[in-house]
This record gives structure tokens, C-alpha cells and sequence, in this order.
């Protein structure tokens, strides 16, 4: 007589993508898992199949969910940077077998500022020098630069993308910055679920390179890192604004560079004190070497679709392997085509009055996504001011030419302009 086995659940907490969740779903019934997925949610959220309402406010419905529940949680991870907040609330309350970065950890991968500190106080040359601002009301440029050079980055410190984020030149420049953001940072903070009180990172921009890499760091504290991505941001472009304009696969770097910069992006860890968690380490490679952008204690933007293509790397499911006991990730770096994902904003502010090439980037040889955010009609701002881009394009071809040829018919299609007024659709 055969016995049922008990279910582990596999606990997403807050939110997982539809990606996600086909993927471990094929997963389970190709590898005949006994995992029974649960995305815990609070309660005001729509709910799904996999749904349980939790109020993560109340520490006695936490206690009442893990004395239901706990003695069978194979893992938990958290998605998004938005939900990283309740992922830290539940972490106190999850018994011992349940392996989770600590909570200390998370604040400082979230909080710009709080990382910055963290990273000074363990090896500053891993990052640029910075200068955190917490009193908004009285702000001085010339106090602001004292032992940093322009141009700098400014960073509000608990915001996900590139929300407010803006570069400043000379200082004149750097005070109408920071006065605009003053402006909106307590709303943006309030609809954008920010982390931690509202302050603001000034930080030197680091003329190189930027590349980003993912990693997965065990309960020893052993990292398994992912192939690199190769950025090209807004500026590279031409655009007035700060935003990730394209990922790239692959990223051209030598060994010797490859190997430099996991060991930047390991100590960078280490000073953040992650375990148990895939991390997502944005580095600028200039001249003096790396220096680290940020760590999030996630999988980057992306990237779960990117390594498969490119990989048939199954990130979803190492971001689970990396916090089950006895358990490692399954790497894989043999490349087996070409991959970019561009974002695509207008160059001016206002209604959207014209989007043209989305329809016909579907019929490129490489084409494999579109996602659109923004339509005719629709009012359209930068990135430092809070926006988002009308339409994200993906790329991938096993083919080097047709992959080049398709990614330059596409930037020459994509045509979005504006105008200053105009109907809310």
C-alpha cells in the first residue's frame, strides 16, 4: 500500500509572474514533486488559485499561518522589490528550517543609503564615494560635494528602477534636482510602496562601462554566479533622462575582467551579509576597475526569460534551490544564441500622439516579445519624474546576423512622439 507523501509548499511571497509560475508548475510535474506552490498575499490583493490571505501587519496571524503551515515550508522567496517589505516581516516568525537571508541583510539591499554605509564601512573602494541626505528641508550643494567630483548620480534610497533617479553636472544643476525631488519624493515614496524613510543618495557617476550579473549565495555563504549582461543606458542614447535603455547577451568581457568582477561583486555581498538569496549586482568597469552600482536580494529585471533563452538556465528554479538545505543551483554557461531587451520611452514629455513599429517589429526573424505599458493617448513622463516606458521589445536569435540586422530594423522602426496637450485615454 502505497503511503501519500506530505506536500512542501513553496511559499512566493506578495506576488509571482505568470512566467514564474508556468515554469514551476512544468517543473513540478516533469521532476514529480511533491510542492505545493502558495503565494501569500495580503489581503486587499486580487487572489489566484495558489492565494492565501495573510495580514501581515498582526504578528498573531503570522504565528497562526506558521503553526498551520510551517512544519511542511520547503522554501520561501520574495519577488520584487516591493514585496522584500513583507518577505522581512515574516522571516522572525518562520521556523528554523526554513533557510531566508536575515532581516538586517534586506534592509541594507534595499535602502540605498543603508547600503552605501555598508559597503564603506566593510571596503570603500568597491564602491563610488557618496554623500547621504536625510534632512530635506535644508539642502547645500556646496556642503553636498565637499571630497566627492561632479558629475554624480541622485538617488532617492528606497525606490526600485530608475524612480527620481537624475544626473547632476555642475551645481546649480544638482540644487534644481534636488529641489524637484523634494517635491514629489513623499508621494512617489507613498504609490511606489518605497522602503525606508525618504532621504537621498548623491553618489559619483563612474565614467566605464556598466554590466550586471546574478548570483546565488548559500547558507554558507558560498556564491554561484550567472553569465554577465551588458547594459546601454539612456544617456548612451542621447535621451534626457536616467533609464536602462538595453540588456544585452552576450556581454564581451575577457576572463581575467569576468573573474575581477565576481570577486567585486562577491565582497559586495559579504558586506551586505545575504545568504540564502539570489542577489542582482549592477557594476561599472572604468579604468581603476569595478566598482558595484547596487545589490538587490532578487532576480534582476528579465532575467528569468534572458537565461533561458540564451542558457536554458532555469533561474526560477535556482532561486529555489539556493534556500533548501543540501541543495545547489544548476549552472549553465554555454551561450546558444543572441538576446536584447530595449526600452522604448519618446524623447519629449506629454500625450502620446503617435506609436509606430510595434506591429511590424512582430515580424522580425528575431522577434520574441513585446510589452507595451503606454498607448496613444496616454501621458508619457521620464524616468526621473516618476515614469515608465511605452513599450519593452525582445529580441533573440541563435544567429549573429540576422540577430544585428533585426536589432537595427527595430530601433529604426520604433518611432513615439508626443505633444504637450491632449485627452487622458
Amino acid at each position: 500500500m502505497s503511503q501519500t507523501r506530505t506536500p512542501k509548499y513553496v511559499v512566493y511571497v506578495g506576488s509571482i509572474s505568470e512566467r514564474s509560475l508556468e515554469n514551476l508548475e512544468t517543473y513540478i510535474k516533469q521532476q514529480n514533486k511533491n510542492w505545493h506552490i502558495m503565494i501569500l498575499q495580503e489581503e486587499t490583493v486580487a487572489k489566484t488559485p495558489y492565494s492565501v490571505s495573510l495580514n501581515f501587519n498582526s504578528d498573531d496571524a503570522i504565528h497562526n499561518w506558521v503553526d498551520i503551515y510551517g512544519k511542511d515550508i520547503l522554501c520561501v522567496t520574495a519577488r520584487g522589490e516591493r514585496n522584500i517589505p513583507l518577505l522581512q516581516r515574516l522571516i522572525p516568525f518562520l521556523p528554523p528550517h526554513v533557510l531566508t537571508p536575515s532581516v538586517a541583510s534586506l534592509k541594507k539591499s534595499t535602502e540605498k543609503t543603508e547600503m552605501r554605509k555598508a559597503f564603506r564601512k566593510y571596503n570603500p573602494k568597491i564602491t563610488p564615494r557618496f554623500k547621504i541626505i536625510k534632512d530635506l528641508e535644508t539642502i547645500d550643494a556646496g556642503t553636498i560635494m565637499v571630497n566627492m567630483d561632479f558629475p554624480v548620480i541622485v538617488k532617492p534610497s528606497g525606490l526600485a528602477s530608475s524612480l527620481l533617479v537624475q544626473a547632476a553636472h555642475y551645481p546649480e544643476e544638482l540644487e534644481s534636482i534636488l529641489r524637484k525631488i523634494k517635491k514629489k519624493i513623499t508621494s512617489v515614496y507613498k504609490n511606489q510602496k518605497g522602503r525606508g524613510v525618504p532621504s537621498i543618495l548623491v553618489e559619483e557617476i563612474i565614467e566605464g562601462d556598466i554590466y550586471s550579473i546574478d548570483a546565488y549565495t548559500d547558507n554558507q555563504g558560498v556564491t554561484f554566479f550567472t553569465p554577465f549582461v551588458k547594459y546601454k543606458t539612456s544617456a548612451q542614447k542621447g535621451f534626457d533622462d536616467f533609464f536602462l535603455y538595453e540588456r544585452i547577451i552576450p556581454a564581451r568581457l575577457s576572463k581575467e575582467k569576468r573573474e575581477s568582477g565576481k570577486q567585486i561583486a562577491q565582497e559586495g555581498i559579504k558586506a551586505l551579509g545575504l545568504r540564502n538569496t539570489t542577489t542582482h549586482i549592477e557594476l561599472v568597469y572604468s579604468e581603476d576597475g569595478w566598482k558595484i552600482i547596487e545589490i538587490g536580494p532578487r532576480i534582476g529585471g528579465n532575467r528569468e526569460m534572458m537565461y533561458e533563452l540564451c542558457f536554458g538556465l532555469n533561474h526560477n528554479i535556482n532561486d529555489l534551490l539556493i534556500r533548501i538545505p543540501k541543495r545547489k543551483p544548476v549552472l549553465k554557461e554555454k551561450r546558444v544564441g543572441y538576446i536584447s531587451t530595449i526600452q522604448f520611452f519618446p524623447r519629449d514629455e506629454g500625450y502620446i500622439s503617435k506609436v509606430e513599429g510595434l506591429k511590424r517589429a512582430k515580424n522580425l526573424a528575431s522577434f520574441y516579445e513585446l510589452k507595451q505599458k503606454l498607448k496613444k493617448g496616454d501621458k508619457s513622463l521620464h524616468a526621473k519624474n516618476g515614469g515608465t516606458f511605452v513599450a519593452q521589445i525582445t529580441l533573440f536569435n541563435k544567429h549573429k546576423a540576422q540577430f544585428i540586422e533585426d536589432k537595427r530594423k527595430l530601433e529604426k522602426m520604433v518611432h513615439i512622439e508626443t505633444k504637450k496637450n491632449g485627452n487622458k485615454k
